[in-house]
């Protein structure tokens, strides 16, 4: 303050006792006029209405002693201002500081000095002293109170010396006493300080897939800073990372999927839903090698899995080479055939399951059944956690049942003797006794399912199993919505758009023929096929209502007729393993060329250090003859010169006669006879023409071993 007026002046000396000014306001006002203070450019109107008017006087104009002790009493005022506004201020720290956030320093302080304050009242209750009284004795002696010195070390914080004073002990009684226990731990030494911008540049160089250590991202973000910028040294970066939390930290260095492992995730309930509510797909493949249906070799089928969401019960499922829409569309129709038609299909977004066949609207089956199909996420997987842990529970056991499984868990030693163990029986006998039988996996497929729909399921209510929850909902009035006989032909066939040429439609190269299409001649059907016969189609008309078109009613079934390639109809499964076999053999001439190419430099051989052999005259020699015999006759024979009987090699008409002879004769088995023998058991037509013919086909295996 540095204008005051009369009455404040007077105010400030009957305040300050101090006689330089009267006391009065009337005795100032006749000081000022003595003194001329009005027309001083230090004086000036009084603002606003609080004084009534009139005027105010600078400080300066006052007595020296006068103003020396205004100085002072606002010195002492800003201090204890700011003392008041520090106290207020560490009040309520204390006050937000709770226990449960304290660190294990601060908690030791605590407690220490928790355990001084106890043992000092337990004092002055017993001996009946006053809480001075109780402190003074404490002082003189502590150990007559049972604290040690380690104890007051403790509680002394950071300072090694066991000594405490008075007002010490006091501040921890008053901050006890007036916040709580929780007062007496040290508030953190440090303020967290803001990061530095630079460390958000730094973390382009740490937060890479590749996952460089600190080291080696300080030391590149080092070489990309300007030379006139000092680089942070690796103690800076290291406290700064330490701070991130444990997502942020691996921020950029993880994937979204695998950083979700990581985040808060949202439980969804499913205590709402009735059976056939939502049903969830997804293809895994087996992580076993099983014998191939066709050929025999060592291949991972395809898994496609349906799973109730309400109950978790497996709904449904089918078995292919890989995830395609025929897998797909036949475990749904298992599933609907045998459970239901569900109202939702909840599937992730591959191939098998976002296609034209499941997603047209004229010609999709979902839209023929009426079914809603909703998509995951990409990169979401947790979204569909109970068909993933149905994969878990179910196939991942199953695959380690067998001694060709490939998996994670599998011992890599072990995985490689089974490989190399089941690729030479097959490469000497046409097949393997340790590959499982494509017959005997769909048994353990049947039965690991059946198995995991009677088991209890830890989520269902009573940790009822699957089949139980089922037959509960079916007992309170649930009813399926059925496939009737009469659609489980036309529902699941999937149908594609055709024009009709003179009474024939095509597909797959096939053409059908029937006379009821002559009226659709350049128009456009709707054609029905059966993946697995390819020996007639169902031909539909297409109808339009408000501008949408629509499936019409059965015009004919069309029958195949032939065509330029094929005299026999191609089927559409037949039609996709030529594609993926054509593909396939393209890739491994692709691989023979490359390797020929490794092994014929020619290319890079100049020609004109090219050298030739020189051609060599040569006349033959005339043969010398042996000794020849001269009969009585004329006639000339050669002469022996050692009597040498040569052996006749034993001939055998068919296959089944020399494997019949070495069942009886193994010790004359040749090797020729080997050779001829293993590639007759790599063929399983004649395996069985052996097995006919009463041949031991498993004592012939043994021999060709043991002779091997």
């Amino acid at each position: 303050m540095s204008y005051y007026s009369a009455q404040e002046i007077a105010d400030a000396g009957v305040r300050l006792k101090l006689k330089a000014m009267p006391h009065s306001k009337r005795g100032v006002q006749d000081c000022i006029k003595r003194e001329g203070w009005n027309a001083s450019p230090l004086c000036r109107e009084r603002q606003g209405r609080e004084g009534g008017g009139g005027y105010e006087y600078h400080i300066s104009l006052l007595p020296e002693a006068l103003q020396a002790a205004l100085h002072g009493e606002h010195s002492r005022e800003l201090v204890l201002v700011s003392q008041q506004a520090k106290k207020s201020q560490e009040i309520a720290r204390r006050e937000k500081l709770s226990t449960a956030n304290l660190s294990a320093r601060q908690r030791d302080v605590m407690n220490a000095r928790s355990a001084v304050l106890s043992a000092i009242d337990m004092h002055q209750i017993s001996n009946g002293m006053s809480q001075r009284q109780a402190i003074q004795s404490f002082l003189q002696n502590p150990d007559a109170l049972d604290v040690s010195e380690t104890l007051l070390v403790a509680a002394n914080d950071r300072n090694e010396s066991a000594e405490v004073s008075m007002r010490t002990i006091q501040r921890w009684f008053a901050m006890r006493d007036t916040v709580g226990v929780g007062a007496l731990a040290p508030l953190p030494t440090k303020e967290k300080q803001d990061v530095p911008s630079w460390f958000w540049q730094y973390l382009r160089f740490y937060a890479q897939p590749q996952k460089p250590c600190l080291t080696d991202a300080l030391e590149r973000f080092k070489k990309a800073l300007p030379a006139h910028i000092m680089p942070p040294n690796y103690d800076q970066v290291r406290r700064l990372m330490a701070r991130l939390g444990n997502v942020e930290k691996h921020r950029g260095r993880e994937g979204s999927l695998t950083l979700k492992s990581r985040m808060a995730y949202t439980l969804r309930s499913t205590d709402d839903l009735l059976p056939g509510c939502v049903y969830t797909a997804d293809g895994k493949t087996f992580d076993a090698e099983v014998a191939h249906p066709i050929h025999g070799q060592p291949f991972r089928p395809e898994i496609t899995s349906i799973v109730d969401v309400a109950t978790r019960r497996c709904v449904g499922f089918s078995f292919g080479l890989a995830e395609n829409t025929i897998g797909v569309v036949d475990a749904l129709r298992f599933a609907c055939e045998q459970n239901g038609i569900p109202a939702i299909f909840y599937v992730d977004r591959g191939p098998g399951f976002k296609n034209d066949v499941l997603d047209n609207q004229l010609t999709g089956v979902t839209e023929r059944l009426g079914v809603t199909k909703l998509h995951s996420l990409p990169q979401n997987s947790q979204a569909r956690g109970i068909i993933e842990r149905f994969n878990g529970s179910v196939w991942n056991p199953l695959s380690k049942e067998y001694a060709t499984y490939i998996g994670e868990d599998m011992d890599r030693q072990a995985r490689q003797k089974s490989f190399k163990e089941t690729r030479k029986d097959i490469r000497e006998f046409g097949a393997s006794s340790r590959l499982p039988s494509w017959q005997d996996f769909l048994t353990a497929c049947v039965n690991a399912v059946a198995s995991y729909n009677a088991k209890p399921h830890s989520s269902l209510p009573g940790k009822m199993s699957p089949d139980q929850y089922w037959e509960y909902h079916v007992s309170t009035g649930f009813e399926i919505v059925p496939v009737l006989e009469h659609e489980k032909n036309d529902l699941f066939r999937p149908y594609v758009r055709r024009k009709v040429s003179r009474s024939m439609v095509e597909w797959l190269t096939n053409t059908y023929f029937n006379l009821a299409l002559e009226e659709f001649h350049g128009e456009y059907v709707l054609v029905g096929y059966d993946i697995h016969d390819a020996s007639k189609v169902w031909v539909r008309e297409i109808e339009h209502k408000s501008g949408e078109e629509l499936m019409g009613r059965l015009i004919c079934v069309a029958i195949f007729a032939g065509n330029e390639e094929r005299y026999i109809p191609l089927t559409m499964e037949r039609a996709a393993m030529e594609k993926r076999a054509n593909a396939r053999a393209r890739r491994l001439k692709d691989h023979l060329a490359e390797v020929e190419a490794e092994l014929s430099p020619g290319s890079f051989i100049d020609a004109s250090i090219q050298t030739f052999m020189p051609i060599i005259e040569h006349e033959p020699e005339p043969v010398s003859t042996g000794p020849v015999l001269v009969t009585s006759d004329g006639e000339t024979l050669p002469a022996a010169t050692g009597a040498v009987e040569t052996t006749r090699r034993q001939v055998f008409a068919t296959d089944e006669a020399l494997a019949a002879w070495v069942l009886e004769n193994p010790e004359k088995l040749t090797v020729n006879q080997v050779g001829v023998l293993r590639r007759c058991l790599q063929r399983q037509t004649t395996m069985d023409l052996f097995r006919m013919s009463g041949i031991d086909v498993d004592q012939l295996l043994h021999i060709i071993r043991a002779a091997a």
